[in-house]
């Protein structure tokens, strides 16, 4: 396993998906049959297009969305990463709750399995859900 290249290409998802909206990055980054073992509600879409639907919908809600890579640890063919999610809720509405320029900030953690290709096939995550969404409905960001 090629731990460098995996760090890789988990840096590119976030930085280059989430923080550029560039989806093309997703199938680039992912296996096709990648498997998300985060919570999640629509079970019968792909990884790929999951991911690429909640790209989507934060980068409406949040023009000025960034995902930062605080920390990224790899070893074997898995990679952990410590991400912090800012902006402000001035779009679309996120989780049917209508923008009120509220600024978030969020502190989440990724654990990727990445294939002999260097593409993930697995994903864990505690993406602070609970806090975005308390966020959003006007709950302080942490400092």
């Amino acid at each position: 396993m090629d731990v460098e290249r995996n760090k890789t290409t988990v840096r590119r998802v976030f930085e280059e998906g989430f923080s550029q909206g560039r989806l093309e990055v997703v199938d680039e980054c992912l296996a096709a049959d990648a498997v998300d073992h985060h919570e999640r509600t629509d079970h019968d879409a792909s990884f790929r297009a999951h991911l690429k639907g909640v790209i989507t919908m934060l980068r409406a809600g949040m023009p000025d969305l960034t995902m930062t890579v605080e920390d990224l640890i790899g070893e074997g063919d898995r990679v952990a990463a410590r991400v912090v999610l800012t902006g402000t809720h001035t779009g679309a509405p996120i989780a049917g709750i209508e923008a009120q320029g509220h600024p978030v900030r969020v502190e989440q953690f990724h654990v990727v399995q990445c294939d002999g290709d260097g593409r993930g096939r697995a994903h864990w995550a505690a993406a602070g859900i609970d806090q975005l969404v308390g966020q959003l409905r006007g709950a302080p960001a942490p400092v």
